[in-house]
């Protein structure tokens, strides 16, 4: 009788303790819960194509974005992204070659990604 009782708390015990381990796993995972971030990369980094994404896990929903040739703006906008969503923005192409660089800010955070045509 003993050992039964012994058996059913230990798995009682490995149950619960399963359920909180999938639990805290799956919100450590999850890029939006108690996190505050935000990401910018070329949607095709190895060619001219000067399209970019813009990936929101933050509070922030209006991103400013600026295409910048030899330092001077040549295009801007706002954008704005929900947290937990991501948004291509695809900039005019009337650039000529030399150094692009687009710079994203959001609040007082800002990024910025280059390249060189």
């Amino acid at each position: 009788m003993q050992q039964k009782k012994i058996i059913t708390f230990l798995i009682i015990l490995f149950i619960t303790s399963s359920a909180w381990l999938f639990y805290a796993s799956n919100r450590s995972i999850n890029p939006n819960v108690g996190k505050n971030w935000w990401v910018l990369n070329f949607t095709e980094p190895s060619t001219k194509n000067l399209d970019f994404t813009i990936e929101n896990h933050s509070d922030q929903s209006t991103f400013h974005w600026e295409v910048l040739q030899n330092n001077q703006i040549s295009q801007q906008g706002d954008t704005i992204i929900k947290k937990g969503a991501s948004q291509n923005v695809t900039p005019e192409e009337n650039l000529s070659t030399g150094k692009i660089t687009i710079d994203v800010t959001a609040g007082s955070d800002k990024k910025e990604i280059y390249k060189n045509l």
